[in-house]
């Protein structure tokens, strides 16, 4: 990409840490890639199940976004709006489909589209601590600081030190699980993938 083009990409309105990385994975490359071979460049993982569309189209149904886009693909008289799934999952496969096979959507494809490390398979036995609001399992939180204290402090999990007691570091690993959790898996989030079926898991 000559400097002009790259110049002429951050005058049109695309910041410029967002330009040079949109660059550098291809975006602006001569050869034009798709938004599914800068993913797969990229180490994501897209979602191909029903099961796992379904389960997303639930979970993001309540973005008016995210169903402006999805009804562009719904059959002809379908209403989304109060459906379990079942339709929605078809809607939003194709939807998916659309995005990777373009070149300028990488953003919803990422956001919708992809797996996240809370999607990401568990060894048989192990299962995520549930995030609740309130502190139902707080032993839990508890057990899981203790177990990973000293990576805790490695990694520099904020408000976690040498001086930290579990009875109030376990927040912060909770905290730290609930953001990381929701992170799409690719190769630069290899490592807090790692740590969060390390960390977050029973």
């Amino acid at each position: 990409m000559s400097k002009l083009a790259f110049g002429a990409a951050g005058a049109s309105g695309v910041a410029g840490t967002g330009a040079f990385a949109a660059y550098q994975m291809g975006l602006f490359s001569p050869e034009q890639l798709t938004v599914k071979e800068v993913l797969s460049k990229e180490g994501y993982q897209v979602v191909k199940d029903d099961g796992k569309f379904k389960e997303f189209f639930k979970e993001f149904k309540s973005d008016t976004g995210f169903m402006n886009e999805v009804n562009k693909h719904k059959k002809e008289n379908e209403d989304l709006s109060s459906d379990d799934g079942d339709k929605g999952k078809v809607a939003l496969k194709a939807l998916c489909d659309s995005y990777l096979d373009s070149k300028d959507n990488l953003d919803k494809a990422i956001k919708w589209c992809v797996l996240r490390i809370q999607d990401t398979s568990l060894q048989s036995g192990k299962s995520w601590i549930a995030v609740q609001d309130n502190d139902s399992n707080k032993t839990e939180w508890e057990t899981a600081f203790t177990n990973a204290k000293t990576k805790l402090i490695e990694y520099k999990v904020s408000g976690i030190d040498n001086s930290t007691a579990a009875t109030t570091g376990y927040t912060h690993v909770k905290a730290w699980c609930s953001e990381s959790k929701k992170q799409p898996i690719n190769n630069k989030n290899k490592e807090t993938l790692d740590n969060a079926v390390s960390w977050c898991t029973k």
